[in-house]
């Protein structure tokens, strides 16, 4: 992993790692200081968050990349999934990146279908 690969370039690895079932590589792409912000749970660390992503990422069946924008330090994303349970959820994902790190992820989506069968906290 290059320091100088973009932060858009590197989103997108992670999205089509993790969409692809392939955590291990998804987390490598990931600081150990890594901040999360989502509308439900709460990770406080790398290791939490990898760990929600092998588990919901396990119930996700399909994954479509809407769209994707960014530049050399921060990338969005907004891709519709499939989930298992769950239905259709549209995700918009903001990423910020140092060092070829993703060091910061917000996520931006509909906590209601997550939220009635009993996921969110």
């Amino acid at each position: 992993m290059s320091s100088r690969e973009s932060a858009h370039a590197i989103a997108l690895r992670y999205h089509d790692a993790w969409s692809s079932r392939r955590v291990a590589d998804a987390v490598e792409l990931l600081d150990d200081a890594l901040a999360v912000e989502v509308p439900v749970n709460h990770y406080p660390t790398r290791a939490s968050f990898a760990a929600a992503l092998a588990s919901f990422g396990s119930m996700v069946e399909q994954v479509e990349l809407l769209s994707h924008l960014g530049g050399p330090d921060e990338a969005m994303l907004l891709y519709d999934m499939q989930v298992r349970g769950v239905g259709t959820l549209r995700v918009a994902e903001h990423f910020a990146v140092s060092e070829g790190r993703i060091v910061r992820i917000r996520q931006v989506h509909d906590t209601a279908p997550i939220r009635a069968v009993g996921l969110g906290a």
